[in-house]
């Protein structure tokens, strides 16, 4: 896979939102890695392709 040159300001702050969920549910700061591993895992990526898909089937723009 190609690196990718340039990330949206969205998915900063969707990464923040990751960081700041996780935080203050465990109490402990999440690693990038951390949220990189997560985010490759089969079942997130299913419930992240499910969502895309139906945010399309809605007209609704992401």
């Amino acid at each position: 896979m190609d690196k990718i040159q340039q990330v949206h300001e969205s998915m900063l702050e969707a990464i923040g939102t990751i960081q700041g969920f996780v935080k203050e549910v465990t109490g402990q700061d999440t690693t990038q890695e951390e949220i990189a591993q997560a985010l490759t895992r089969y079942f997130v990526l299913n419930e992240i392709k499910d969502f895309i898909e139906l945010q399309r089937s809605q007209g609704d723009k992401l």
